[in-house]
Formats: C-alpha cells, structure tokens, sequence
C-alpha cells in the first residue's frame, strides 16, 4: 500500500467559522480559528466542553453535520481546497489521508461486531490488502496500541472491552492506513496512566515519522509532552495560541492560567480519621472475592481473584489499577450485578452478596437496594433516551421510597443541591452538556439516600475545569451526607483529590493498599511505583515550565 507523500501533507486552517442554524438566526460554534499543521508537527485544541473544539475537528473531515454553514479564507490539505469536496471525495479521505479518533469509543464502535472486523473493513474500504493480510494487520495494529493478547481481543464486540481497551481499538482503526493527518479527539480518555504513556509513545512516534496531529485534550500534561503549539479556544473563539511552552509556563489570558489551576489532585485531601482508629463500624466489606469469566475463544479466566476490603462510613476508597485489572468487575460484584464464583460481601450487618448453597437473592437485597447508588463514566448511557431530567429523578426517588406528591419540590432541591437550575427538568439528556449530564447522574444516586455511592471512573470523561466543579460537588455531598465512596479512576490525581485510602489492582489482584497519601508518595510494589512514574511524568509541565502556580 503506497501512502500519500507526507511533504504534502500540510493542513491549513486561516478564519475558520461554523454556524448552525437556530430559533433566532445562526448559533457561531466556531470563529475565526487559523493555525498551519505541517508533517511531523502537533497542534493541540484546548478548551472546555462547548469551547468549540470537536466542531473543528469534524469539519475537517467533513463531518460537521448537513446543516452547518461553514466560511474559512482558506481550508487545504497538502494544497487540495477542502471547502470545494464533494461527499464521495471526503469518504475517500477520510481514513486514507485524514484519520480521526473520536472520543467516545462506545459510541463509535458497532456493537454488533467484533473491533476487528471493524477494523478490517476500515482497510478494505480503501483497497488495502488481502483478507488474510488484514488479518495480520489488524492484530499488529492493537498490539502497537497497547491491547494486550491481540488475537483474541480482535474477536471480542465493544461492549465485552473495558473503557481503555474500546479506546485503544478506536486509535487502531484510526491509524489502520496510516493517514498523513491523524486528528485524535480526546486520545486518551478513561486509560490509566501507563497505557496513556505507551498512547503518548505511539503518537510520538507517528509524529516522528512525518505524521501531522491535531490533538483535542483538556490534559494538560499530555498536551505538554506531545504538542508544539497550543491554541487554547474559549466560546468557539481563539483567546490565546502559541508555542506550547511558554503558554504553560507564561499564559498571558486569565482562562489559560483557570485551566491550569483546575488540574486535579493541585488541592490536598481534607483530613480522615483514619481506618484503625474508626470508631463506626464499615459499611461494606468484602471477602475473598474471586470471579471467572469466558472469553470469546471460549476460554475460562479468572477476572478477579481474593480481593477483600473495608468500606468506612464518610471515607472514601479508591480503586486504581489497569484496564483489565479486574475493577469495573469488582465494582459489580459490590453492586450485586455479578455473583462471584467465591467470597462475600457484607453491607449494612447483612449479607449483601454470597457463594455457596444459599446465595443471596436480589428480592433479599431489595429492602437495602436504596442505600446503595452508583455513577457511571458515561452516564448518557445509563438514562433512559426517552426520559426528562424529571422523570429520571422521579423514579429514582419512587426508588428511595418517596411519596410522589412530594417529588416536584425534592427533584428542585436535587438540582440545586448539584447546582442545576430547575429549568433544567422538562430537559432530554442529549440535549445537556457532559457536565450537566454527570450532574443529574449524581443528583439521581444522591436521591436514594444511600449509605455508599460506587463512583466508576466519573470524571474521565470532563475538561478539567468542569472535573474540577464535580469532583467539589462530591466531596461537598460526603461532608454534608456522610456517603462513604467506592472510587474507580485511572487518574491518579483524582484518586489523590479524593480518597482516603487506596487498593492497587493488577491482573485481578490486590498488590498493594492503604492510606491514599502513603501508597501514591511511597509506593512499595513495582507495579504500584511504575504506575505512579507515569502518572507524574504524564501530569508534570516541561523542565523549562514552572509548576502550577509558581510566579
């Protein structure tokens, strides 16, 4: 397969504005954006939610929607004037000279299909090999992005993939012709610190091989290591741009200057009493629990295996690891979603979950089902579609065991308490911002009154400054509630922000816990050392950069 010459490869953006169509005239999602991206460089996109950075990238592979009303003084890649394309020549485009990584790989992915064949046909769209050679491949391709046993992986439906490795498929297909122009949207969303390093490794390496990237992150230190220029967009306008490190270590706007604040894991935990010394007893604790699954291949494997722990009134208990390592698992076996094949969970001095003879039901569960809530990293998927901010929040409340006379003034209080206005009920999901959305998750589990809040990953999927809001949200409602936490997050600065105590998964097990600051500052497994180096190199400014602020 012969690749387009990357000497001509140059993609240049000068006034750029996108406009749809609204109630009283044009909505301007973008404005009078300009940058150049020549082979072998990276420009990154930077902004909140709504700042109009994913609106850019679609336009530049043709995507930004039938109604859009798009202006530029000049939109070329490599010379070809992309504002005069047809749609048959961008399908031809797309994947062949401009790949694209989307952000939300649940969505991107067909759930029908197994990620290989998907990527597959990515390649025989463009005429790329034979069907044995794609094969070959696509295995070659989700072994260069970290996936581990590639075969077998390539078999599996998104929906059998954990966060990570869905995102890690979606970089694969995007890189499968290997395009000139890679835009990746969000690269390393919901991956933990040392699959972000190898992410950062292989763009820096396609980089290094002539590749253009437009990178959109609100990862600051991920930008640091990869970019050479920043643009940083507030509004659908350019409020700042230049070289990369001198706009993080000398932002001129004070947007740029919220932005870098807003990294979390910059506030210290506030002070826990710590677990010996609880005078309560836990809320939850789990024993021996283990757990095997079968593969495509029809091989049995053990997911989990002896993980136990304790769960305090008020504390909150983090639970970091890889993708596979086995947490989001674990996590449903707290829930009473999966029956481990051993071990037991305990919850409000009752049998929660059990193995054996006499496992416990979900009709014994019941009556306790209230006091324990969970919030989900993608939590469009987790409402009902048809649904009204009301309406969730009303069943959830029937859920608690609250009259419904009194739901309309609770479901008010709900919405402030996670500062929504109250507009926002006759609303549909879709039609909210991540933030909000995630906003109403947690309006939704606090209105149950439950006694633990199982958080998996939720914030991975935010800019920093709305994690930042969230994250406040959270701490805010243990304070005034006295919620305990059962935190999932690959970012270890959030596990820093947040909890109290910490386990370390790897391959199922538990190789290292306890108090969160101890296990982060001083780790004592390789594992848990080599975790924590990747997380400080991919979260640290460039040598030449100050730390955030520092004058």
């Amino acid at each position: 397969m012969t690749v387009p010459p990357r000497d001509d490869a140059t993609l240049v953006v000068e006034r750029l504005s996108v406009a749809f169509p609204g109630r009283g005239g044009d909505e301007v999602a973008v404005r009078d954006i300009s940058f150049t991206l020549r082979p072998g460089r990276v420009v990154a996109l930077v902004g909140e939610s709504g700042s109009g950075k994913s609106v850019t990238a679609r336009t530049l592979i043709g995507l930004a929607g039938p109604n859009a009303r798009i202006s530029a003084s000049r939109l070329s890649l490599g010379g070809r004037d992309l504002l005069s394309l047809p749609p048959r020549a961008w399908r031809d485009l797309r994947g062949r000279d401009i790949g694209m990584v989307l952000q939300d790989a649940l969505v991107a992915l067909d759930p029908l299909r197994p990620v290989g064949h998907e990527i597959a046909e990515a390649l025989a769209a463009h005429g790329w090999g034979t069907r044995d050679s794609r094969r070959r491949r696509v295995q070659d391709l989700l072994g260069q992005v970290g996936i581990p046993d590639p075969a077998l992986r390539a078999r599996q439906r998104s929906d059998e993939l954990s966060g990570g490795l869905r995102q890690r498929a979606l970089i694969a297909s995007a890189i499968a012709m290997d395009p000139p122009l890679l835009i990746a949207d969000e690269p390393t969303t919901a991956l933990d610190p040392s699959v972000q390093a190898q992410i950062l490794d292989l763009l820096a390496t396609l980089r290094d091989r002539g590749t253009g990237l437009l990178i959109i992150s609100h990862d600051l230190g991920f930008v640091a290591r990869l970019a050479d220029e920043i643009v940083v967009l507030r509004h659908g306008g350019v409020v700042e741009q230049g070289d990369t490190r001198r706009i993080l270590a000398h932002p001129d706007h004070p947007y740029t200057r919220a932005l870098l604040d807003a990294a979390p894991g910059r506030q210290p935990r506030r002070p826990a009493p710590p677990a010996t010394g609880d005078r309560a007893p836990p809320l939850l604790t789990a024993h021996g629990l283990s757990i095997t699954m079968r593969g495509p291949d029809h091989v049995d494997r053990r997911i989990v295996e002896d993980v136990g722990f304790a769960l305090h009134p008020g504390r909150t208990l983090g639970l970091i690891g890889e993708s596979g390592s086995g947490k989001t698992t674990t996590a449903r076996m707290v829930m009473g979603f999966a029956r481990p094949d051993s071990g037991d969970i305990a919850f409000l001095d009752a049998p929660w979950v059990t193995t054996g003879r006499h496992p416990v039901a979900e009709r014994e569960r019941r009556a306790r089902r209230h006091a324990m809530a969970m919030i989900y990293q993608d939590p469009l998927g987790s409402f009902d579609p048809r649904w009204t901010v009301r309406e969730i929040l009303s069943d959830a409340l029937t859920a608690g065991g609250q009259p419904g006379t009194t739901h309309d003034h609770a479901i008010t209080a709900l919405l402030e308490r996670v500062r929504l206005p109250a507009a926002l009920a006759g609303r549909l999901p879709r039609t909210l911002s991540g933030g909000q959305r995630q906003r109403v998750a947690i309006a939704r589990a606090v209105a149950v009154r439950p006694a633990v809040i199982v958080c998996d990953e939720p914030v991975s999927a935010l800019d920093v400054s709305v994690q930042a809001q969230v994250l406040g949200l959270l701490d805010e409602l243990q304070r005034d509630l006295g919620v305990a936490y059962l935190f999932i997050s690959h970012d270890l600065g959030v596990i820093r922000q947040m909890c109290d105590d910490v386990l370390v998964m790897r391959h199922g097990r538990i190789v290292e816990a306890g108090p969160a600051g101890e296990v982060l500052s001083a780790p004592r497994h390789p594992f848990t050392r080599t975790l924590v180096a990747a997380a400080d190199h991919l979260s640290a400014l460039p040598p030449s950069a100050p730390r955030i602020g520092a004058s």
